[in-house]
């Protein structure tokens, strides 16, 4: 069920006079949201919170949302990503809202593109310890909404749980769980603060940042890269013919740079359809992301564009190809504040390299290379 009629949680969360004034207060100069529905059934609360968010925030200038939303559960994921519903999933939701965000699909609903593009789905476990991931951008989120998900678990487990959503939370960040799931012992290391029906926690803006522990943690479980095809053990004698082996699926990398070699063709559907085969092996890979802008971007779509280069920083906030191309095409958008804090923050991640270290893989752009690039947009920015 949508979550967006007027006194519902999530429109609470959004409208009132704690998160997003909080939010509103100390994300404004970067005007973006991070954003996680952990648990998030067939899609219904991420998109909730999307919707919300929007209809809450400024709109001049605009702000970014970007959400990523998990479940154990893949086809409820799939279902998700279809973003079809029927009437009885805006049984609370007004109807001038539903017809706003959702176009009528033979008797059902679907999500317009604009807003369905905002969220990120992706597989994870709670229970293991695959979080939180810088690696896999998996940190830092400023709301993390985990509802209704607690309940099922044991008290060890879910304190386990509770430390990594913690963690995982930027200085500052916010946590909403279900009205059921409250607990002063449980959430002792978060503020808290009352609202209808539960209690936000926030996590404090003093406490240190997320370090990763050096033991090694199992990655997260998305579909696993290929192993190489195992040789079958032979005999001296008779020599038997090597049995038959398919070949290996070609690695997100691998795939990328097939994308790349069609985008440098002119090939555009063909890395479009690549870069689409990369997400479904790692939804959360930044550099996919950053092609998929680059094809946006060619085609004109400006601002999907700027959402996709957003992507890949959220996943990678050290991506200096994101940058720089988030600062060309917001140059283009006019978006002026947006390209100077772009290329201020390529800038100083480039200040730490080389100027033969290679850091465009795809292209072989080197450190070097990319100053040079950035003094040209300089110029053009100072005219």
């Amino acid at each position: 069920m949508f979550d967006l009629h007027e006194h519902s949680l999530v429109a609470w969360t959004a409208r009132r006079n704690v998160i997003v004034p909080d939010l509103l207060q100390r994300r404004y100069l970067v005007r973006y949201l991070w954003v996680w529905s952990a648990g998030c059934a067939t899609g219904e609360e991420p998109y909730s919170l999307v919707i919300a968010l929007r209809e809450a925030l400024p709109t001049d200038p605009p702000w970014q949302i970007n959400i990523l939303a998990t479940d154990i559960n893949r086809r409820f994921l799939e279902r998700a990503r279809e973003a079809v519903y029927g009437n009885w999933s805006f049984r609370e939701t007004p109807p001038a809202v539903r017809d706003r965000y959702f176009i009528p699909e033979n008797g059902r609903w679907r999500l317009r593109d604009e807003v369905k593009h905002d969220v990120i789905f992706a597989q994870l476990n709670l229970v293991e310890p695959t979080y939180p991931s810088p690696q896999l951008g998996i940190i830092a989120f400023d709301l993390i909404f985990c509802r209704n998900v607690l309940i099922y678990f044991d008290d060890r487990t879910m304190q386990q749980i509770v430390q990594r959503l913690y963690d995982a939370l930027t200085p500052g960040g916010w946590l909403v769980v279900g009205h059921a799931e409250t607990h002063i012992e449980r959430f002792r290391q978060f503020e808290t603060y009352n609202a209808p029906g539960t209690v936000l926690y926030r996590k404090p803006l003093q406490a240190p940042p997320f370090v990763m522990p050096s033991t090694n943690l199992p990655a997260l479980p998305l579909p696993p890269p290929p192993s190489p095809p195992v040789l079958a053990v032979q005999p001296p004698t008779p020599m038997p013919a090597p049995a038959p082996t398919s070949a290996p699926t070609p690695s997100p990398e691998e795939r990328l740079r097939q994308a790349r070699a069609a985008a440098d063709h002119g090939d555009w559907d063909a890395a479009q359809a690549y870069v689409q085969q990369v997400l479904e092996i790692n939804p959360l890979y930044a550099p996919a992301y950053y092609l998929l802008a680059q094809i946006a971007e060619h085609h004109g779509r400006l601002e999907e564009a700027l959402a996709d280069y957003r992507r890949s920083l959220y996943l990678d906030s050290h991506f200096v190809m994101g940058l720089i191309g988030m600062a060309g095409v917001a140059m283009r958008l006019n978006q002026m504040d947006t390209v100077r804090r772009s290329l201020r923050q390529a800038q100083q991640l480039l200040e730490q390299c080389a100027n033969d270290t290679v850091v465009d893989p795809l292209s072989g752009g080197t450190a070097g290379d990319l100053r040079s690039y950035i003094a040209l947009l300089w110029q053009q920015v100072n005219r």
